[in-house]
């Protein structure tokens, strides 16, 4: 689930659908702590985002542990519904060239060489003291570090990495570049095709498809996935099973109480209904990861998103039907600093 497209724009939804009765589940409490504690954070929720599911929901936010949650929500049975135009399968991003090949190549060596010393690779070309030059460039150093998601140094036995939602593999391709042996999980029949077709390790399914197996991996990214989830508890067990004494678990997904959310209320891009079950909490998913047997966890650097939320969180805005008001909320400068304030938690879990 790593890339995605929003074609919203030029393939309109009806809005007079509703979401089939039999494939509704209704929760009555929070699915992260249990708690029956709880208050509507909106209501008349519809899909801004893809367009393509139908229905109206109401997200709840849990009084104790602060998390955010459809209820009542798509099935299992009925989830495939609201994917029908997503898209998982898209090319990666890439910085677009420079006009001076000196300065392409140069750009490109610097960075080689900051992500050999950072990560324990050996990618060409690196200019020698490049490293140094990067320490002097903390955003061009962040930017790095967040492009590979924090991964832990590289083994030197070697090292096995899963990415979870893994979309077309472009973080796989990434990963194996660095050394690692990168293995992915991905529901979108599509983007596994794409991901075979690169070479990748790709298995269609989620979390399941790992059943039988423990201790097989030093790293797992979790990137814009566990929201997507019915049971996030459940994906965070199976998690801390899978990776091996030592191992780390990096996540990111929308924090429900970021200064967007509150900023552009209904229209904020992070909701997604209904494609996000459950937006955990900042504490709630510290909380968690101890919970699921995690030595410690900690918030990792992030990349700040909160421009092009906000340009997607306007457009969303003016989609609805009628045209949803944007609250006078004043923008933070410093949310983005703060991971309790953040777009997104950015955060990393060890195995002990």
């Amino acid at each position: 689930m790593e890339s995605h497209r929003n074609f919203a724009a030029d393939r309109p939804a009806d809005r007079q659908q509703v979401w089939p009765e039999d494939g509704l589940e209704h929760l009555g409490a929070c699915p992260v702590c249990a708690s029956s504690l709880r208050l509507v954070k909106h209501h008349g929720l519809t899909d801004l985002s893809f367009e393509c599911a139908a229905g109206q929901w109401t997200l709840w936010q849990c009084d104790p542990c602060r998390s955010a949650y459809l209820d009542p929500r798509p099935a299992h049975t009925h989830i495939g519904l609201a994917y029908a135009r997503y898209y998982t399968h898209g090319a990666d991003q890439a910085e677009l060239p420079p006009r001076n090949p000196a300065i392409g190549w140069l750009r490109t060596a610097i960075g080689n060489a900051y992500v050999n010393v950072r990560f324990g690779s050996a990618l060409r070309p690196a200019l020698p003291g490049g490293a140094l030059l990067l320490g002097l460039m903390p955003r061009q150093r962040l930017a790095l570090d967040y492009r590979y998601r924090h991964i832990r140094k590289l083994p030197p036995y070697g090292g096995k990495l899963l990415d979870i939602g893994c979309g077309n593999g472009d973080f796989l391709v990434r990963a194996q570049r660095l050394g690692w042996q990168g293995h992915g999980l991905e529901p979108d029949p599509a983007a596994v095709n794409a991901a075979r077709g690169a070479g990748l390790d790709v298995l269609q399914g989620g979390i399941e498809q790992l059943a039988g197996q423990s201790e097989a991996f030093d790293q797992i990214s979790l990137c814009h996935v566990i929201e997507h989830v019915h049971d996030p508890l459940t994906l965070l067990a199976a998690c801390y099973r899978l990776l091996r004494p030592g191992g780390m678990l990096s996540i990111e997904a929308p924090n429900p109480n970021s200064h967007g959310s509150d900023r552009f209320g209904a229209a904020w891009r992070g909701f997604e209904t209904p494609r996000h079950l459950v937006l955990l909490s900042h504490p709630a998913l510290h909380d968690a990861l101890l919970r699921c047997g995690f030595a410690r966890s900690e918030d990792l650097p992030a990349v700040d998103p909160s421009d092009t939320m906000a340009s997607e969180s306007v457009a969303m805005a003016a989609r609805a039907d009628p045209p949803l008001p944007l609250p006078e909320v004043p923008v933070d400068e410093t949310a983005s600093s703060d991971p309790l304030r953040r777009e997104f938690l950015t955060v990393g879990a060890w195995k002990k």
